[in-house]
């Protein structure tokens, strides 16, 4: 399983904010393991953030930044199996979590 703590930020303030959020709903650790052990096994490059930055006033209070630097066929294909994955875990709280895989693939690729 993913540690957790190797996908909190470095900014003193953000890792607070990340750290406090964790603290509030204690099942999301778990959570965010899982879905990066997905997401690692599912996408073949992927790097992994979680921040508290929040589109909206109602947003949820933490984000997971699923990087991706495959091919965009490839991208696209796997990213709608590892959505389908995440909204099937009973642990998936949309008011707590956004989870967002996010294509940062060679540009050529895309069509």
């Amino acid at each position: 399983m993913v540690a957790v703590a190797q996908l909190i930020p470095q900014n003193p303030e953000e890792k607070a904010s990340v750290l406090a959020v964790l603290r509030a709903h204690p099942d999301l650790q778990d959570f965010i393991a899982r879905a990066s052990d997905n997401a690692k096994e599912s996408f073949a490059d992927v790097r992994i953030t979680l921040d508290t930055m929040r589109y909206d006033d109602w947003g949820p209070p933490v984000r997971m930044l699923v990087h991706v630097t495959q091919p965009w066929d490839e991208f696209k294909a796997i990213r709608s199996e590892y959505v389908r994955w995440l909204t099937q875990d009973p642990a998936f709280d949309l008011d707590v979590i956004l989870v967002m895989p996010m294509w940062s693939g060679p540009i050529e690729s895309y069509r």
